[in-house]
């Protein structure tokens, strides 16, 4: 005999009776949850010999419902409510709310896929609202573990790609590419581009700091050779190193997709030789796969990765 601290039942069959005394129809329940006609039976069945109850007899073809029935029913509901508020709190203390999706992202997003995102996702999800919040890498991955954020769009690396218990989607490709301000006296030369290492290896360079996606990248070209950087200052926004290039004779590797404001950013983008893409991902729990406001969040994301 199970203890009386055990549960007798499970709250699936709970829940395919609390359906039937709603709807009063086999057929009806089992449309409704997906089932065939046979699961409702036996579960109903199942649910009579778990609590030792007989709760309904069968009056022609139909199950008609026992006094003990409409108890039982009575305390599922209010016990369905009280679950349903503890589960509504336990989310709301881990910082989810329904109304709002906080998503980490890296500096350099916010030239696309940011302005992207805060205009298109609204259209799928009215009544949440995107709040986003920049930082490195590894900070937002550490965020994200803690449940401090809801998603994170940053470049891959081997840890974003290997993260237990998360959905990890490939947003777009990208590519790096040397740059220096503007007015700068110290542009490569047409017979030194594409830009090499060992070109890279003798300018003075600027660079984000340990921690950040782009700087392991950075890192990555110079560890395949035998050169190492002359790193004059480290920076933790890519946009203050943009506008820090223009103060002297400086270079840097940043994302070749930032050419489309460097106007703007008074730059000059030079392609590096050996081009290696690079990925950037959307992370989330997998536990969040189902959400409605993650499932919009996910959609936009591709379609940001198909556009023309």
């Amino acid at each position: 005999m199970p203890s009386q601290n055990v549960l007798p039942t499970t709250i699936k069959k709970l829940e395919v009776f609390s359906y039937f005394m709603q709807h009063g129809e086999v057929s009806v329940v089992a449309n409704k949850l997906s089932l065939n006609k046979l699961s409702i039976y036996r579960s109903l069945h199942e649910l009579e010999d778990d609590i030792e109850c007989k709760l309904f007899i069968k009056s022609g073809r139909k199950l008609e419902a026992l006094e003990s029935a409409n108890v039982l029913y009575h305390s599922v509901v209010e016990a369905k409510n009280i679950l349903m508020n503890g589960i509504t709190e336990a989310k709301l203390s881990s910082g989810i709310n329904p109304t709002q999706l906080r998503v980490g992202t890296v500096n350099s997003l916010s030239v696309d896929i940011i302005p992207w995102l805060l205009q298109n996702y609204s259209k799928r999800c009215a009544d949440v609202e995107l709040l986003f919040h920049s930082d490195s890498n590894e900070n937002l991955t550490e965020k994200l573990k803690h449940n401090e954020l809801d998603a994170i769009i940053l470049y891959g690396d081997g840890i974003v790609e290997k993260l237990p218990n998360m959905i990890v989607q490939k947003v777009f490709d990208d590519t790096l590419s040397y740059v220096t301000g503007k007015n700068s006296t110290n542009k490569p030369k047409q017979s030194e581009l594409p830009i090499t290492v060992d070109y890279l290896s003798k300018q003075k360079l600027m660079a984000l700091k340990q921690g950040f996606g782009l700087r392991r990248l950075f890192d990555e070209i110079f560890e395949s050779s035998f050169y190492e950087p002359m790193i004059f200052s480290e920076f933790s926004s890519i946009f203050s190193l943009s506008f820090s290039l223009k103060a002297d004779d400086y270079g840097s590797l940043l994302p070749s997709r930032l050419k489309s404001i460097e106007k703007q950013l008074e730059l000059n983008f030079y392609p590096l030789a050996n081009q290696k893409k690079y990925s950037i991902y959307l992370v989330f729990p997998r536990a969040t796969e189902r959400t409605f406001q993650m499932r919009a969040l996910a959609a936009e994301c591709r379609m940001y990765g198909i556009r023309e």
